[in-house]
Formats: C-alpha cells, structure tokens, sequence
C-alpha cells in the first residue's frame, strides 16, 4: 500500500508550485506495414523474422478553434489553477497525433545448404490517429505524446524461393499529455512515530512469561498464563489486573505522540467455573482503560470501556476496539485491564491479542522523519 496518513491542517498551509504530467487523451494505435523483400539467394524456407521498432516519432497536430465553445470545459476543470488566462479568442485543441518510425527486421533463412542465415531491412512508416474527443490544451509547448505497450506481430511468405511478402502489425498506445504547472499544499514529513500497523504494545500476544503467574513485559496481579493468553481472576471472586506503560521515548518506536488518535483493541473470553464456589455464578465486570499521562505523571484524559459477564462469550474470544486521543502534553499512556468479581463469581477472563494503534495525528505536532 502507498505510505500515506491523515492531516489536519493548521490556518496557514504552505503551498509549492510544481509540474505534473497530465493526461489528455490515450489511444490504441495500429499501424500496418506490408511490403515484399528480395532474399540475395535461393531460400528452402524461413525460419523466423526478429522485428523492432526505430527512430519511433509522435507529435500533436493542434487546430486553433473558437475559444468560446471550450469554457465549459475550461470552467468545470478550473484551469486558472494551471494559471490559464484567456487573452485571445481562440485556442489550441489537439485532434490527431502524427506517428512515425522505421520497422527493423531481420530475416533468417535456410538457404539450399541448409544454413540459416539472414538478412536486415529497414521499413520507414508514418500515419496519423484520430482522437475520439479532440482535447483543448493550456500550452502547445507543454505538451508531448508518450509511448506505451508496444506488440509487434510478423507474418510471412515466401514466393519463388527468393521473395518474401511480409506483414508487419505494429499496436502500441499513445498517450497525448501536458505539463500543467499548479500549485501543492504540502504536508509535514511522515512522522515515523505515527505510523498505521504498528502495535506499540510489547508482547500483546503473551507470549513470554517470567512464571506461570508473572507475564515479563506486563504488570499483572491475580493472573495465569492459560492457552497462550493472560487469564485474569485466578482466584475469581478477587480482583485482577493487568497493565503496561507506554512513554514517548519508548524502545524500538514503542512510543506515543500528542494530539495522535489511538486504537486499542483485544480478543477477550469467559471461562465460565473456572473455580467452584458453592452458589457461585459468573458476575464480573472487566474493565479495558487506554489513559494518558503528562510529564509529572498526571493523568490528563482517557478512554474505558466496561464489559459484564453476559457480553463476553464463553469458551470462544470476542475482539473489542476503541479510539482515545492524545491531549497536547500527553507524554505517556497506560493500557490497563481491571478484572472486578462479586464474591461469588464462578468464571475468569482471558485477554489475547492486544494492540495499541496510531491512527492519524490531530494537529501540528510532528518529529522529523529519518530514514532507519
């Protein structure tokens, strides 16, 4: 995919002229060229022609029309943003492209030795294409014609063993383009710190565990590896929890940015009786918080979202997502899952897959972009 991001743009926005390519017309062209060669002997057969395209030309060909039947065209695509200005009553439009070239060839026979050789020959050709919509143009001198997608197809025969008809089908596509100068909003550099796809979380999948009970990269109380993920409520009528920090100076790009918009999303499970409570049932309530935090250590805004037993699905996981964004002087986040049971609750959650996302940055905080 393309790299890309979103933009806010401030009030004042710099803006660079610069030229593009802009197309005006394409065409698939077909020219044929059909002529008869003379072999310098006797040939049993040929064997194959090799062909290719030379000293290939193609240019505009521009009628002067009356300007006034083009100001709809001129209106709706707004060519005074390519700095057109109408100072005369008519004006250029192309209608036809002139193409022209030589067709190289080289002819291998088998002469009555049953050698194969062969022989070179130089066809000149030219011929004209008419545009289905003639197109009106800024400049004459910006414009060029390109070249593209060019097939040459041969065919052959050979007629008292030492003259060849020949049939050459040269298709190829032409493109009628100009070079219109416009103005371009230009946008701070790709902020590396930003960048979609990036799980700013270490070890969301948990996979590395200091013991059974002890997750290395996360913070954790009342919490078992289980089947590859953190199950929270070991003992389950106790309180769980699970956590992680993100600053803005973190390793390996772990970091967050002010004013970035955020994702965080996880897979989530009830294991319903994980632990037997006489007259116990599942009620909890598990608590996914993404918070962030400025330079002291304060905490200056976040987002939660709280999950009850009956909208966690047993025994298979649920994937829940939601954005916060970072305030201005935010300087660190927390993700944090807080696991609340009643006395009685009978089940425990397992939490997999978490992934902290940048998303697009607000405003106008960008660091320079280097390449690694």
């Amino acid at each position: 995919m393309p790299i890309q991001y979103f933009y806010s743009e401030p009030d004042n926005v710099l803006c660079v002229k610069i030229k593009v390519p802009v197309v005006l017309a394409e065409e698939e062209v077909q020219v044929i060229v059909d002529n008869v060669a003379a072999l310098p002997e006797l040939a049993q057969k040929i064997d194959h022609i090799d062909a290719r395209l030379d000293d290939f030309d193609a240019r505009p060909v521009f009628l002067h029309e009356n300007g006034d039947r083009w100001v709809s065209v001129i209106e709706e695509e707004g060519w005074e943003r390519f700095g057109w200005h109408c100072d005369m009553h008519r004006m250029p439009v192309v209608r036809k492209v002139l193409v022209s070239g030589t067709l190289h060839k080289q002819i291998y026979y088998v002469d009555k030795n049953d050698h194969v050789k062969h022989v070179g020959e130089d066809i000149p050709f030219a011929d004209d294409v008419t545009l289905d919509v003639a197109q009106p143009v800024v400049n004459e001198d910006d414009v060029h014609v390109q070249l593209h997608h060019k097939k040459i197809d041969m065919r052959w025969e050979l007629r008292r063993g030492s003259r060849v008809h020949q049939t050459g089908i040269m298709i190829f596509q032409v493109k009628v383009v100009e070079e219109r100068q416009i103005f371009v909003q230009v946008c701070p550099q790709l902020d590396r710190k930003c960048v979609r796809g990036v799980n700013l979380l270490k070890d969301g999948n948990f996979e590395a565990w200091g013991t059974n009970t002890t997750p290395v990269f996360w913070g954790a109380s009342n919490v078992l590896r289980y089947n590859n993920g953190a199950l929270m409520g070991n003992i389950p009528n106790e309180p769980a929890s699970l956590f992680q920090t993100v600053n803005r100076h973190g390793a390996n790009n772990n970091n967050i940015v002010p004013t970035g918009e955020y994702r965080l999303c996880f897979d989530a499970s009830e294991i319903p009786n994980f632990r037997t409570v006489l007259g116990g049932t599942a009620s909890f309530n598990l608590t996914a918080e993404l918070l962030f935090y400025d330079l002291y250590g304060n905490l200056i805004s976040g987002e939660s979202r709280s999950f009850n037993a009956g909208q966690i699905m047993d025994s298979d996981f649920s994937n829940f997502c939601f954005n916060a964004t970072a305030p201005e002087e935010a300087r660190e986040a927390l993700v944090r899952f807080t696991f609340e049971p009643n006395a009685l609750n009978t089940s425990a959650v397992v939490i997999d897959n978490v992934k902290l996302e940048c998303m697009r940055v607000q405003d106008r905080y960008y660091e320079q972009f280097t390449q690694g």
